[in-house]
């Protein structure tokens, strides 16, 4: 049995992944732990999911001044010093980054201990710890072909998807509408923008909510930040549509939709593909170097998603590009299909598998 470090995080995109990786590997005797920021989402979902955390530092790279620059040098330098003396206490073999700031001192740690270390990249643009730390991978683990020549070093590179967690598949169409007061007999759209929200899926939902042609239904995750302001600016709830504050059972949600209108972070589209869900994609332009689009660009090409890029945009288009979709039941249905043409169920026992070979 060895022992295995999952390390980095601060996103679902990057959380979410690499605690599927950890279930396959635990499930074939390892000791798992999880390296993060307390304080972040793996701070609270990797502990409730089993997985000894420890809390690490590390600060952010600076987008700009010579000063900025120096000072996280040495801070990375710190970092990486700090978590060697944990991964000798911890007697660990491996260290799997999977992106996120905190992921590149483990790594480094890693490196400097000669222990096996690996990477994930979840999505097409690949973010700048695992820039970093693909140059001491001894294995990196990609989500698009399309990636492959954006890494530097010379680590073995293989594509494996991004790993969903099975539970995505357990929701009941039926069940859900009667948990959301939702008509099974009636299309629904869900509108979701991540764990925390997004200020302008919220817009769109208030205006499709409103419309006055709606003919379907709107289930809508508003993110917690949001929640009491929405419910304000809607007044009284119309029929056929539920407002919730936050989602912790998406295999539900998911299984109410026929559309989701949602971000396109890397692991809500491997989840989109695993549960066959037409979507229409709306980019955040609040990550680097625009991942999401092309992330988004991809589904697209293969006549799975649509894409609605937020800049510019105008609000009453965006409102008819939802109800023309819901409308059209021959177009979800394809998209639909072609959305579970691009699931990789066995991404985290791919990924697993790479990783082990890694172990002495």
């Amino acid at each position: 049995m060895a022992t295995i470090v999952l390390a980095g995080g601060g996103t679902g995109g990057h959380v979410y992944p690499a605690l599927a990786i950890g279930e396959v590997l635990k499930a074939h005797g390892h000791k798992v732990l999880y390296y993060g920021d307390a304080a972040r989402l793996e701070g609270r979902v990797a502990p409730e999911r089993g997985f000894p955390f420890r809390p690490i530092h590390a600060l952010q790279y600076p987008r700009g001044g010579i000063i900025g620059k120096i000072r996280f040098g040495l801070g990375l330098l710190r970092s990486t010093w700090s978590v060697r003396a944990m991964l000798k206490e911890d007697g660990v073999d491996l260290v799997l980054g999977v992106g996120g700031y905190l992921s590149a001192p483990p790594v480094l740690a890693a490196w400097t201990l000669g222990r096996g270390r690996a990477i994930h990249e979840a999505n097409v643009v690949p973010g700048l710890a695992n820039k970093l730390c693909a140059r001491v991978a001894q294995q990196i683990l990609l989500t698009y072909e399309r990636t492959r020549t954006r890494l530097p070093g010379s680590a073995p590179r293989d594509v494996v998807g991004v790993p969903v967690n099975p539970i995505v598949l357990t929701g009941d169409r039926a069940t859900a509408c009667a948990a959301y007061g939702l008509d099974l007999d009636r299309p629904v759209v869900l509108f979701v923008g991540g764990s925390l929200g997004a200020a302008r899926l919220n817009e769109l939902a208030v205006a499709v909510i409103r419309s006055p042609d709606r003919a379907y239904q709107v289930l809508h995750v508003t993110g917690p930040t949001y929640y009491d302001a929405l419910l304000e600016q809607l007044g009284e709830v119309p029929a056929g549509v539920h407002v919730k504050a936050y989602e912790d059972r998406m295999a539900q949600a998911y299984a109410a939709a026929d559309l989701v209108v949602c971000r396109a972070g890397s692991s809500t589209l491997a989840e989109l593909c695993a549960v066959g869900r037409a979507s229409l994609l709306i980019p955040s332009p609040n990550v680097t170097e625009n991942h999401q689009e092309e992330n988004a660009r991809g589904l697209e090409d293969v006549g799975a998603a649509q894409v609605l890029v937020e800049h510019g945009w105008d609000i009453d288009a965006a409102v008819a590009s939802v109800s023309a979709l819901m409308s059209d039941t021959a177009t979800l249905q394809a998209m639909s299909a072609a959305a579970l043409g691009q699931a990789r169920m066995d991404a985290a026992e791919r990924a697993a598998a790479l990783v082990e070979r890694l172990l002495p």
